[in-house]
């Protein structure tokens, strides 16, 4: 009876079925740019481009007036590759198949699913400017996350298919408060069985807990009145002083708002009657207590692209992740970030990659179900009587529509 060997083909469905069932986070990002790198292979640094959608100027009165057309794209790059190599000897793929799989294929499937869903978490987290929740705290109430759904819904960013992505401190923590609560017999049973919640529950359809759910460490200041220091400023940063001298060093993530500088509905203009939040887009420190704020999104009074009622106006208060103290201090306080987000919020891209030469053996996984692709190469080693084997993934997030989330702190 001829050897019976573990084929590259075996070897690579195997893996993708394990990678689908590894992944929490990322299977609900927006998969749809993936089309334009199938099957045409592609490299680390290739990027392709995400169209925003066209917001239209009204016009008021007879007199015609031609709105202009201010086409944008967000880009999302294929910035990571990954892989693991393996080998084992040509008696081990004859007689030890379910140990090779057992030590091999099953936990390399595991490792490229929890990193490419690290990854991706990590890439986008920092870019949600909407916020609800206290770093330090784990939210209990059923309002927090109805909050998080209402600065989505305050931004025209529609009613359905939302998705929250918890840690699992804070799901056991919503689980054990809301045990009690009167709901159909099936959510709650699927509550105390799974110790998750269910389906539709305040108005979320999809509730997940990941443990890649970002650890969010805040930035660091002693007590201080943070202000605006000069009126009308716009733009993507913002000079401010007022924080106690060389005793702040803030971090990319963290949050702010401006007092008497809300938040707009993007087609209609109007004040949402909320402070507008921002993020933080690097690292910084004080000097003498003044600072230059890097936000996003960039602060924008008029036009098609307005997002805030106003400018901030000179002396406005500074309140650091929804304090509203006016004397204050914040500790290097590490803050689970919960996301609650609608698909378009975010991009993940996978890609084909190229099949090698020189005496190698390459064999693809694609699936427009599971989203992924892997490629698995096997190529023997004469010297050795080793097979030399290895899957790799190309892999990249991005955020895309940043005002369809919003960062439940915990």
């Amino acid at each position: 009876m001829p050897n019976v060997f573990i084929t590259p083909t075996w070897v690579v469905n195997e893996s993708a079925e394990r990678f689908q069932n590894s992944v929490k986070a990322v299977e609900y990002f927006d998969r749809s740019y993936d089309d334009q790198f199938k099957k045409s292979g592609a490299k680390v640094g290739n990027t392709v481009f995400a169209r925003l959608p066209w917001i239209p100027t009204l016009r008021s009165g007879q007199a015609w007036q031609p709105a202009a057309i201010l086409d944008q794209t967000r880009p999302v790059t294929l910035t990571y590759q990954s892989g693991v190599d393996l080998e084992w000897s040509s008696i081990q793929e004859t007689t030890e198949v379910d140990r090779i799989r057992e030590r091999y294929i099953d936990p390399s499937a595991d490792l490229l699913a929890a990193f490419v869903d690290a990854r991706a978490m990590n890439d986008v987290y920092s870019s949600v400017y909407s916020m609800v929740g206290t770093p330090g705290t784990t939210p209990s109430s059923a309002l927090t996350f109805m909050q998080a759904r209402g600065k989505i819904f305050d931004l025209a960013g529609g009613e359905k298919d939302f998705v929250a992505i918890l840690d699992f401190i804070t799901e056991m923590t919503m689980v054990n408060a809301y045990t009690g609560t009167f709901n159909p017999q099936t959510v709650r049973s699927e509550d105390w069985e799974r110790g998750v919640f269910g389906k539709n529950q305040l108005g979320i359809g999809t509730w997940q807990h990941d443990q890649q759910v970002v650890k969010h460490t805040c930035g660091t200041f002693t007590s201080s009145t943070p202000i605006v220091d000069n009126a009308s400023q716009t733009g993507s940063t913002i000079t401010s002083t007022g924080w106690a001298s060389g005793a702040t060093a803030l971090v990319k993530g963290d949050c702010i708002e401006f007092a008497g500088v809300y938040s707009v509905n993007p087609l209609t203009k109007t004040s949402t009657g909320r402070l507008a939040q921002f993020v933080l887009t690097a690292n910084i420190s004080d000097t003498a207590g003044a600072i230059s704020l890097p936000i996003y999104p960039s602060l924008v009074t008029s036009g098609p692209l307005q997002n805030v009622t106003a400018s901030p106006a000179a002396s406005a208060a500074i309140y650091v992740w929804g304090t509203r103290s006016t004397t204050y201090a914040q500790a290097a306080t590490v803050s689970p970030q919960n996301l609650v987000f609608r698909p378009q919020a975010f991009a993940l891209v996978m890609a084909d990659l190229v099949d090698p030469v020189a005496g190698a053996k390459a064999s693809f996984a694609r699936s427009d179900d599971w989203g992924i692709n892997i490629r698995f190469v096997q190529q023997f080693l004469l010297a050795s009587d080793q097979n030399g084997s290895r899957l790799d993934c190309i892999h990249g997030a991005a955020p895309i529509q940043e005002r369809l989330a919003c960062r439940v702190a915990a």
